[in-house]
């Protein structure tokens, strides 16, 4: 098959734009890691990487409300009905601002509570906090965009959102701000990400609105975000234990290794969101071939894990060096298992959002995910001696989980 016959391919050329864009915007996500990294040391770092995980359980919401609001655009954009795209998206921003007051005020009062326990200032907490509310709303933009396979304004968006937090955080910090120069860089970042999607979106906003009310917390939506949260959960917990039970010097070493292990994940969950609204709408024209997106999803994305651990595995000294620093090199003997953990969660992402597209996500599939979670946890707490045992247990549970999320595809193909 020849090149310009491949890129004709929607599903390859959907894929490329979101590839190189989003892969853009997540070397600039890293950059300000990196960064930040050097900037603060191992100690303000470490206590920046549990806050950096707080942020991607905030982004829960963010990704499930993004999966729904694609989901429905797709169905709507099929119809060439703006005007229920028009109606949804009031409605949701309504109802995600409401939603994230709620959670904040709960998340405002655990914080006083284990603040101590994590060692991270009360006020530090309530700022990062404050993330929920662009958490919850600026997915409702971006899922419009996916769901109407607008991919290069999608990537183009992420590009300028990472850009932005990156300058804010290096003046911030510069100027004594310290770790919460980079938390008031994410949440900027993110509402700007929000306001950057409607010069994009015009002929929904032109259109003649038709209420259509989708409750983001529904009986149908339920195992959707049970489903998204665990996944989340399951490439942040590890950086959280990390902090808990290692000292503050150790878990920001961690915290490194995690974050070049996450390079991974998220430079192939472009291809994953690329395939979701290619998959869907062949599944809603009851055209066949989203099992054959399937497979030639599995297969590139598979590629790409497999360059990055053998990376991990050849060279892990010098890309901890490039990347961070030589501060943070004596925890290289463990880069080969986080890069094979976070391959394995990639693959399970891309099967999850995959069953997503498709079908319902139903209460039986969310247990066995919690179970898995719990596999996970309990790994990580049992073998917390040091980071050698720590990561070893991560990756072994991450490869469970990826043969349980084929178990959800193999239920659907026989029924």
């Amino acid at each position: 098959m020849n090149v310009r016959k491949k890129f004709n391919n929607e599903l390859f050329r959907a894929s490329f734009i979101l590839l190189i864009l989003m892969n853009i915007a997540n070397l600039l996500n890293y950059v300000f890691h990196f960064v930040m990294g050097r900037m603060l040391g191992p100690i303000n770092y470490g206590i920046l990487a549990v806050l950096t995980s707080m942020i991607y359980i905030f982004s829960v919401p963010t990704n499930a409300i993004q999966t729904l609001v694609a989901k429905h655009t797709t169905k709507y954009n099929v119809n060439h009905e703006n005007g229920k795209m028009k109606g949804m998206l009031k409605v949701m921003v309504l109802e995600a601002i409401l939603l994230a007051a709620f959670f904040f005020i709960i998340f405002i009062v655990l914080s006083l509570f284990f603040a101590d326990t994590i060692k991270i200032s009360f006020w530090l907490l309530a700022l990062t906090g404050i993330y929920i509310f662009v958490a919850f709303v600026s997915p409702v933009g971006t899922g419009i965009l996916q769901g109407l396979k607008k991919f290069s304004v999608w990537g183009w968006n992420s590009v300028m959102s990472s850009i932005i937090k990156i300058i804010l955080a290096i003046v911030l910090v510069l100027f004594g701000f310290k770790v919460y120069g980079p938390i008031l860089g994410f949440i900027f970042g993110t509402f700007m990400s929000f306001v950057l999607v409607f010069p994009f979106i015009k002929e929904i906003i032109k259109s003649e609105e038709v209420k259509e009310k989708i409750p983001i917390i529904a009986r149908n939506n339920i195992s959707l975000l049970a489903a998204i949260l665990i996944i989340t959960l399951m490439y942040s917990l590890d950086i959280i234990f990390a902090k808990i039970f290692f000292a503050s010097d150790i878990a920001g070493k961690y915290s490194v290794a995690s974050m070049i292990g996450k390079m991974i994940f998220f430079g192939t969950a472009s291809i994953s969101n690329a395939m979701f609204p290619i998959s869907s709408e062949k599944f809603l024209k009851k055209t066949e071939g989203e099992n054959h997106v399937l497979r030639k999803t599995f297969l590139i994305i598979s590629i790409l894990c497999v360059i990055a651990v053998f990376a991990l595995l050849l060279f892990p000294k010098l890309i901890i060096g490039i990347l961070f620093g030589q501060n943070y090199v004596d925890v290289y003997y463990i880069m080969v298992f986080i890069g094979l953990a976070f391959s394995f969660l990639s693959l399970t992402n891309m099967f999850i959002l995959y069953k997503l597209s498709v079908e319902e996500f139903r209460i039986r599939h969310t247990i066995i995910l919690f179970v898995l979670l719990a596999i996970q946890v309990i790994g990580f707490i049992i073998f917390s001696r040091n980071i050698y045992q720590f990561s070893l247990a991560f990756m072994i549970s991450t490869i469970i989980t990826f043969l349980g999320s084929i178990i959800f595809i193999r239920r659907r193909k026989n029924g």
